[in-house]
């Protein structure tokens, strides 16, 4: 899993969510771009080891909405976005849970933080025995 698969997640669950009229950018916004937009950025990563070859990864995205009519819109934004980001699919069809999710309205533009946790596994590579030859030799 790399963390494209998780942005493209959140992209089609708010295009679920909020329909084509709203544009999705990820990592960063053109220059002229459209509003109303979200603009889907990860922020970062933290590896935590666990027993048995494991690692916990908490990854941390900032969904920042740009309101088409000023900052009360931005307001009521932030928790349709939050409420949309609980659960998103992966397109494996992996779903991952959003936790630790916060919101703040920073300049007119809502600031959605929302963490998308998962494990990985350290998988060592097993070397098999090629072949085995066997010879028989028998007397008299």
């Amino acid at each position: 899993m790399e963390i494209n698969d998780i942005q493209e997640a959140i992209s089609i669950k708010l295009h679920q969510t909020f329909g084509s009229g709203y544009k999705k950018y990820i990592d960063e916004v053109p220059q002229g771009f459209i509003t109303p937009a979200f603009l889907i950025q990860f922020l970062n990563l933290e590896h935590i080891r666990q027993i048995g070859d494991r690692w916990k990864v908490t990854t941390l995205f900032n969904v920042q909405y740009f309101p088409k009519n000023g900052s009360s819109e931005a307001s009521n934004m932030t928790l349709k976005t939050q409420q949309s980001l609980k659960q998103i699919a992966l397109l494996n069809g992996s779903q991952m849970l959003g936790s630790g999710s916060n919101s703040e309205v920073i300049d007119g533009i809502a600031h959605n933080f929302v963490h998308f946790n998962f494990f990985l596994q350290d998988v060592e590579e097993k070397v098999f025995m090629g072949s085995l030859e066997h010879y028989v030799s028998k007397k008299g």
